[in-house]
């Protein structure tokens, strides 16, 4: 035990030497994580503010003399009405960007309403452009002009409102504020906490294996009295902290903005506070420790493979997408942790971080999860032992 302990404070110097992996350790999930989300978040306020302020061009052909949509549209933000144009015109128009929507209401369109029929409008627009503010405008001038027909339609035939609404619907949501928080973040938390682990601990396992056969000092370390079995141990004990710290740190780092962001309301960063409680760091750190171990058995059996630091990323990087597949499949609605998919690597981390999130974990599929990380975590470190013993990996050329 002595011998890997003297290892890992070996390695562990080498580690903290090297800049690009404190760069990804420490660096980007403190500064550059914050940066990213606050500038993310800044940009689509802005986007959104300028979208709603934008003046929309948007053409009406009325052949009736009904003016009562034309007001309802003028009473519309943002809204700039072009008159007095042809239908060719006004799809020209929508098709070169200098309209940006168009209504058309045909000379029976009065007919139709005053006979109690349906009145059929036409409404062009693009669905690329602006989210289409355009359409949504015209909307809710129409929608306004219906419930004025509507209400003038139930007066004529002395029809009270209530007939139409048959049901009063009252919802009562029972989830609290924590749980619905909770589920929220449950998708982005686990998403960024196993990217970062896997970051944080990828450049010291390609230092530690590639980068020491470049540099030659691999085979002097194979020439002291410790065994192959206590080298690959004390290596991984050390990707397997920066992946951790990396890991705690890109949380912090996340979590952060919440202080810097004004419009961030009270309440939600109340809630968010009250979700990060003791119990879900435990939790969370508890299911990190099986995860960087599989990440560094993992990185550094490849690191191993490779002959040189650059072979090294080239072969590391197809796992991005490994890790990101699994992930991407838990943020979909309807998958929830069960007995099956808490036995399924990643996907149990982002079902299982949720409920923890939302304080409705059951203890069983935190076992059942745990226990199957620590199974894979395992094969990989009996992998990566098994890897490191033959000569032909350590010693490729």
């Amino acid at each position: 035990m002595s011998t890997i302990i003297a290892i890992f404070r070996k390695e562990l110097t080498d580690v903290l030497r090297d800049r690009r992996t404190l760069f990804f350790m420490i660096v980007m999930p403190v500064i550059v994580m914050p940066l990213i989300f606050i500038g993310a978040l800044k940009f689509q306020q802005y986007q959104s503010k300028k979208s709603e302020e934008k003046i929309l061009n948007i053409a009406i052909i009325n052949e009736t003399s009904d003016t009562q949509i034309r007001e309802y549209l003028l009473e519309q933000k943002g809204v700039e009405l072009v008159e007095n144009i042809n239908l060719d015109s006004l799809e020209l128009g929508i098709k070169n960007d200098s309209l940006q929507g168009g209504l058309y209401i045909g000379k029976n369109f009065l007919n139709d309403i005053s006979s109690n029929a349906m009145g059929k409008v036409a409404v062009y627009y693009k669905s690329s452009d602006l989210m289409s503010k355009a359409k949504n405008r015209i909307n809710n001038a129409l929608e306004s002009y219906k419930k004025k027909v509507v209400s003038e339609r139930l007066s004529r035939f002395n029809v009270d409102k209530a007939l139409l609404e048959p049901l009063d619907i009252v919802t009562k949501d029972m989830s609290t504020k924590k749980e619905t928080m909770g589920k929220a973040l449950g998708g982005l938390v686990p998403y960024m906490l196993v990217i970062f682990i896997f970051l944080g601990a990828m450049y010291p396992a390609i230092d530690l294996g590639a980068g020491e056969k470049e540099r030659g000092s691999l085979e002097t370390l194979l020439s002291s009295p410790a065994t192959k079995f206590e080298i690959t141990v004390g290596k991984l004990m050390v990707v397997s902290l920066a992946g951790m710290v990396s890991g705690l740190i890109s949380v912090v780092g996340i979590s952060s903005p919440l202080y810097f962001i004004d419009s961030i309301p009270d309440q939600i960063k109340t809630t968010v506070l009250e979700i990060i409680n003791p119990f879900m760091i435990i939790s969370v750190i508890t299911l990190m420790i099986p995860i960087a171990i599989f990440f560094a058995s993992m990185l550094l059996s490849i690191s191993f493979y490779a002959r040189s630091f650059k072979e090294a990323q080239s072969l590391m990087g197809p796992l991005n997408i490994i890790i990101i597949v699994p992930l991407m499949l838990t943020l979909g609605p309807g998958i929830e942790i069960d007995h099956i998919t808490a036995l399924i690597p990643l996907i149990n981390v982002g079902l299982l971080t949720k409920e923890i999130l939302a304080g409705s974990m059951e203890p069983v599929f935190f076992v059942e999860t745990l226990f199957s990380l620590l199974f894979f975590a395992a094969i990989g470190i009996r992998f990566s032992v098994y890897w490191f013993n033959k000569e032909n990996t350590i010693f490729r050329v």
